[in-house]
């Protein structure tokens, strides 16, 4: 049974906090549903006439709604009611998710699978809040047994194409995005997450043709272009792994991102060159753990479609505050923030956005994640909604 003492502390914070986790990376073209096989439970309970089934309905919509901390309430209030089904503890795991808790969430997930072992929601949930947890080795087992009963599941492949790549397993992580390109090869997602792995892999020229098309569609947003910046920068190619950054970066952050390529393209060997940049075995927390000491892959979440690889060079970080139709909008939103909240904001810039149409409100650059967390934690208690990102 869930610490009560514990969900109701982070209750509190969280309705102090409320953050609708709007992602900032690019948008998956997926038509195929993501969770093929594996929502049909959630879904059946939700649609059932008792008590149980009306807060499962209600918790749902209050969360598409953008009031994730009353759903958790919900949920709550779902489980005290029928402690022994697994469906509200699988929905409130995934909430906690959304909500950037992966540690509460583990929990919560494990109480599921008490109940139901066979739970693939849960089990997916679990795999998911492991390698937000930095233990992609120990969550590649738990999306094996997810695809052995939903082969078709995407957010499954993905997410088991990052653990492995985030373990240094690339070739395997290859095979996985491809399968699930398949079933979907429209997916900016996969198709970013592919190109990254190839590129870490060492296979350059594939890398770039693969992230310069993703960086090209219309739906694409700064972290692709910055991504194929990356790979130019791999490959030894800083005049353009230079050119693509200064499309969204400012130029100091342009200037220590190419050192930083040129760094790593000084690398001869390339898993050498990929554990730098932190997809290796877990030996590598050590030196993930000093912020500001260089790069490090990491998987961004990336809506309802799955887990986005992307690096953060540089240890710079950008807060997310919502998304806006096109560059007129979010230029006088910003301006009307930082009016708004001088004391907080007035330090900070906005990332330059060059797309046509909706784009992200990114404002920075901070030089820590706690930072960040810091600054967003106090725009949430003046009930705005933002996030860290790391760009």
């Amino acid at each position: 049974m869930i610490v009560e003492g514990r969900l109701k502390a982070w209750q509190s914070l969280l309705a102090a906090s409320i953050a609708i986790l709007v992602s900032a990376c690019a948008p998956n073209s997926v038509r195929t549903p993501t969770t093929a096989g594996i929502e049909e439970p959630l879904a059946a309970a939700e649609q059932e006439t008792g008590r149980y089934g009306t807060l499962l309905r209600l918790a749902s919509s209050t969360r598409a709604s953008g009031d994730p901390a009353a759903a958790v309430s919900m949920y709550q209030q779902a489980i005290n009611l029928e402690q022994g089904r697994p469906e509200a503890y699988a929905l409130l795991g995934n909430t906690l998710i959304e909500l950037g808790a992966p540690d509460q969430a583990i929990e919560v997930f494990e109480q599921s699978l008490k109940r139901d072992k066979t739970g693939l929601a849960a089990r997916l949930g679990y795999a998911r809040s492991l390698v937000d947890l930095k233990r992609p080795e120990v969550a590649i087992p738990h999306y094996e047994t997810v695809l052995n009963s939903a082969p078709e599941n995407l957010q499954a492949l993905n997410g088991l194409g990052v653990a492995y790549d985030l373990s240094g397993q690339h070739q395997s992580a290859q095979k996985v995005y491809r399968d699930g390109l398949a079933i979907a090869p429209d997916s900016m997602l996969l198709r970013n997450n592919l190109g990254l792995s190839l590129a870490l892999a060492g296979d350059h020229d594939d890398a770039i043709g693969l992230l310069k098309v993703v960086a090209e569609e219309p739906g694409a947003r700064a972290q692709n272009r910055q991504n194929l910046a990356l790979a130019y920068g791999l490959s030894g190619d800083l005049a353009a792994a230079e050119r693509i950054s200064r499309l969204d970066l400012d130029e100091e952050s342009v200037q220590s991102n190419v050192a930083y390529y040129a760094a790593l393209a000084a690398i001869e060997d390339n898993r050498k060159r990929a554990t730098a940049l932190g997809a290796g075995p877990s030996d590598r927390d050590e030196a993930s753990s000093s912020e500001g000491s260089g790069g490090l892959l990491t998987a961004l979440a990336s809506g309802d479609e799955g887990l986005e690889l992307a690096l953060m060079p540089n240890g710079r970080w950008y807060v997310h505050l919502g998304d806006y139709a096109g560059a007129s909008q979010v230029a006088s939103a910003w301006r009307q923030l930082r009016a708004d909240h001088t004391d907080l904001l007035s330090q900070y810039d906005r990332l330059a956005g060059s797309e046509d149409g909706r784009q992200p409100l990114l404002v920075g650059p901070i030089m820590q994640a706690k930072q960040a967390e810091g600054l967003c934690r106090n725009l949430n208690s003046r009930g705005l909604t933002c996030r860290p990102m790391a760009l």
